[in-house]
């Protein structure tokens, strides 16, 4: 359950990165926001176009319900090394001071590009791990909700 104070609605043009988005209807989708390239940018969650991205700057026609501050947990069972062999698309992969998703955008052709979820973490001395099970949750500790589980795996690609 969200406390009223939570969450907020809105279009993902309103949605700060480290949001996620949920739908209140079936029209609307699961959505991440990170940050590419400095713009604030929303990653599809739900079966709906998903982990395909674009930025929210100018998205006014996209809405939901809107949980800021929200974080992401990786399941540690699950990390690989991303150097070798082909990462899915949904993969959270940390590397270099950020944590991102993988994800392509819709006239890709199946390349995929990292969106950072969080920056300014401790560097990585070498390379990078890939994770293909993550939780969104929001607070910590006691008070922690999971509000989103991905396993990569099972996803529909």
């Amino acid at each position: 359950m969200l406390a009223p104070e939570e969450f907020t609605v809105g279009t993902f043009a309103s949605a700060p990165a480290g949001s996620l988005i949920l739908p209140r209807n079936k029209h609307e989708a699961t959505a991440i926001v990170g940050l590419l390239d400095e713009a604030p940018t929303a990653v599809f969650l739900g079966n709906r176009f998903q982990f395909h991205y674009f930025p929210t700057t100018s998205s006014h026609n996209w809405s939901g319900l809107i949980i800021p501050n929200v974080l992401v947990e990786v399941d540690e069972s699950t990390a690989f090394d991303p150097a070798y062999g082909n990462s899915s698309l949904g993969t959270m992969v940390r590397a270099a001071t950020q944590l991102s998703i993988y994800a392509k955008s819709e006239r890709s052709f199946g390349r995929h590009v990292a969106v950072p979820l969080v920056s300014n973490l401790p560097a990585t001395y070498d390379g990078g791990v890939g994770f293909t099970k993550w939780q969104v949750v929001l607070g910590a500790g006691r008070e922690k909700r999971i509000l989103l589980k991905i396993d990569v795996e099972t996803a529909d690609q």
